[in-house]
């Protein structure tokens, strides 16, 4: 019996197998599902980061401040808490004015919301306390809509704290990171200098930046002054400057001697002590003034014996200015000035205009 054999359908040119189609209702279903499954996962899918919009830093004293003004870019709003914020700052600091720090050293500080928004880390360790450095750093995050802020309440302790930060889409948000040398010796006044990596986190976003602080914007110096004496240690009747002076008188306890406290001083720096006197006809006692010289360090106190100077003041009856000009001490701290008349019980003087300025151009250099 002969049998007929269909041929195979083959898939080739001009050949295919036939397409079913949807009906237009089903399909056009299909397409808005679609849409609703894969929106979420699409908005899921935009990452949320920070940009930096702008940035300045600034010198303070031996320290820095840093201020961002950062854009947050995300799908939605983000609620960020303060265990939620961190930031990483590292890099190789050194500054050739001190020869403790001539050679460069790592420094890694590490900010988080569960440490107060501060961190500090070791960039020199010793034996000697003014030999040790540290470097700390602080963090406040805040955005211009709300006054509040997130960040140290040592950094500014009358702010209010925040318990969350709001952010909205494409919103600015303000950071302030301040860095402080702790040195018993330079801190106050030689900053910690070097490119530095610095990474901020608010929540699932965060930004990076590379921080020019290799630089000093200008010579730091103390910026204290003596305070004025107590008003029952001034006299209206005598002065070179008004109202009054101060007032040393032998015969009165306590009176016969007048002590200025210590006030900060930068190491080896050339500096001018100036000020005016006036002693009473009919004075028997010996007047002097004394300048000395103090290395305080978070363990002891030190008296710098080759840092003091005496002198003793002798004209009567007339103003004299009285100018020395000297170096502090390569490890002084603090200076004290104090005036007195000794050796007898009768006798008066006045001093004014006390001044205590280093000298223009002085270019102080480490021990």
């Amino acid at each position: 019996m002969s049998m007929t054999t269909r041929p195979q359908q083959r898939i080739g040119d001009g050949d295919a197998f036939p397409v079913p189609r949807l009906p237009l209702a089903l399909a056009l279903a299909f397409a808005v599902l679609a849409v609703l499954w894969n929106g979420p996962r699409a908005r899921a899918a935009t990452p949320t980061r920070l940009t930096v919009v702008e940035r300045t830093v600034s010198q303070e004293q031996g320290g820095w401040v840093v201020n961002y003004r950062v854009r947050y870019h995300g799908p939605t709003g983000m609620i960020v808490t303060p265990t939620e914020v961190s930031a990483k700052l590292e890099g190789w600091v050194s500054n050739s004015r001190v020869a403790a720090h001539a050679v460069p050293r790592w420094s890694s500080l590490v900010v988080s919301g569960a440490a107060g928004l501060t961190g500090a880390a070791d960039v020199t360790t010793a034996a000697d306390d003014s030999q040790r450095c540290r470097e700390s750093a602080s963090l406040r995050v805040w955005t211009d809509d709300l006054p509040n802020v997130l960040g140290s309440a040592s950094s500014a302790p009358t702010e209010p704290r925040l318990a969350v930060l709001s952010l909205a889409p494409e919103s600015i948000v303000r950071v302030r990171l301040r860095l402080d040398h702790q040195h018993v010796l330079y801190g106050n006044y030689d900053p910690l200098l070097g490119v530095r990596a610095f990474e901020l986190r608010l929540g699932s976003a965060s930004v990076r930046d590379a921080l020019p602080l290799d630089r000093e914007q200008y010579l730091a110096l103390p910026r204290d002054a003596w305070p004025t004496p107590a008003e029952d240690r001034r006299d209206t009747r005598h002065f070179v400057s008004g109202p009054d002076s101060l007032h040393l008188e032998a015969h009165v306890p306590g009176n016969q001697y007048y002590r200025f406290p210590e006030r900060p001083i930068r190491y080896a720096t050339k500096m001018k002590l100036t000020y005016w006197y006036l002693i009473a006809h009919g004075t028997e006692g010996d007047c002097r003034a004394r300048v000395a010289q103090y290395k305080e360090t978070p363990s002891a106190w030190r008296v710098l014996s080759e840092g003091g100077h005496d002198d003793c003041l002798s004209t009567i009856g007339r103003w004299i200015k009285v100018e020395r000009v000297f170096r502090t001490e390569p490890e002084a701290t603090t200076l004290a000035l104090d005036f007195r008349i000794s050796g007898s019980e009768i006798g008066e003087m006045w001093i004014d205009d006390v001044r205590l300025e280093p000298l223009s151009g002085a270019a102080p250099t480490g021990p």
